[in-house]
C-alpha cells in the first residue's frame, strides 16, 4: 500500500512540475504590453516597404508636406481637423469655396514604373464626381493617376473609380460600389505592378483588377502636381491645359489623411497589414 501511495505521490509532483514548464502555444498569447503583429508580422505602418515610400503626407503638421523630402506643398483653403491618426486634411463643405491642395511631384514619383497610392477618405456623400487623390497631366484632360468618387451614390453608398494614365492614354477602371462609404473612415487603395495588372483596394480587400495586355513600365507624361480633394482640372486655374474646369465636378466636403505613394506594387499581404495597423494608428 505504501508503494501505491509513493508512486501516486510522485505523478502529482511530475504532473505539476510538467505544467509549470510548459505553456500552449496560442497565436494570441503575447507577453503583457506586446503588440500582436499582422499577417507578414508587421506591427507598424511603417515596417511595410519602407525603401519603396516615395511619398508620404500625414497632414500632422498642419502643413501639406511629404514627410520623404520635407517639401511641403500649396493649401488653397482647406482645414487641419482629426484624422485617423493624427490630423487630417479637410475641405469646406461649401463646394463655392473651392477648397483643395496641391503638392509638386518629386522626382522619385515622378520616375516610378510601378506603384501604390493610399489613402483614408471620411466625408460626406460627394455632389458631383470629386478628387480624392490624383497626379496631375498639365495637357491631358485626365491625370496620370485619378482617384475619385462619381455621381450617383447615396447617403450609404460610395463610388469609388480610378482611371490611369500611360504616356497620355486613359486607362478606365470602372466603378466599384462601397457600402457606407460615406461619414466614416475607409482606406482606398491603388496598385500597378508594371505587368499590366492594375487592382483596387478596399479597407484592404481586392475589389478589382483590370488586366491590360502588353503593357510593362507605366509612362506618366507631362506631370503636373499631386491634388488632394479635388480632380486636377478643378484647380484655379486648372493643372491642365486639357480642360478649364468641369461644372460636373466637386471638390471633398471632407477629410483626406495618410496619403502613401510607394514605387512598387505592394502585395496583398502588405496591402492588409497597411489597412490594419492604420486603422488602429499604428
Amino acid at each position: 500500500m505504501n508503494t501505491i501511495k509513493t508512486a501516486f505521490a510522485g505523478l502529482l509532483v511530475g504532473a505539476v512540475l510538467l505544467s509549470s514548464c510548459t505553456k500552449s502555444n496560442d497565436d494570441d498569447d503575447f507577453p503583457a504590453g506586446d503588440v500582436p503583429p499582422t499577417a507578414g508580422g508587421y506591427t507598424a505602418s511603417s515596417q511595410i516597404s519602407p525603401a519603396n515610400l516615395v511619398a508620404f503626407y500625414n497632414f500632422n503638421s498642419d502643413s501639406v508636406q511629404d514627410s520623404i523630402t520635407k517639401v511641403n506643398g500649396t493649401n488653397a483653403g482647406m482645414t487641419f481637423t482629426t484624422g485617423i491618426k493624427g490630423k487630417a486634411l479637410t475641405g469646406n463643405p461649401d463646394a463655392t469655396k473651392k477648397a483643395y491642395a496641391t503638392a509638386a511631384a518629386s522626382a522619385a514619383v515622378q520616375a516610378m514604373t510601378q506603384y501604390t497610392l493610399s489613402c483614408w477618405v471620411n466625408t460626406p456623400q460627394n455632389v458631383g464626381a470629386t478628387g480624392i487623390v490624383g497626379l496631375g497631366d498639365t495637357k491631358n484632360f485626365w491625370g496620370n493617376i485619378n482617384i475619385f468618387f462619381e455621381n450617383g451614390g447615396t447617403n450609404t453608398l460610395a463610388r469609388f473609380k480610378t482611371i490611369y494614365g500611360d504616356n497620355g492614354v486613359t486607362i478606365d477602371n470602372n466603378i466599384q460600389d462601397v457600402a457606407n462609404g460615406f461619414n466614416n473612415w475607409v482606406q482606398y487603395l491603388i496598385t500597378y505592378d508594371g505587368a499590366g495588372n492594375f487592382k483596387s483596394y478596399v479597407n484592404g480587400t481586392l475589389v478589382r483588377t483590370n488586366t491590360v495586355s502588353g503593357m510593362t513600365a507605366i509612362r506618366f507624361t507631362n506631370v503636373g502636381p499631386i491634388v488632394f480633394g479635388a480632380l486636377h482640372f478643378k484647380t484655379v486655374p486648372s493643372s491642365t491645359t486639357g480642360s478649364p474646369g468641369e461644372d460636373w465636378a466637386g471638390y471633398i466636403p471632407g477629410k483626406i489623411d495618410e496619403v502613401r505613394i510607394y514605387n512598387k506594387a505592394l502585395t496583398s499581404t502588405e496591402v492588409s497589414a497597411l489597412s490594419i495597423l492604420e486603422r488602429q494608428g499604428r
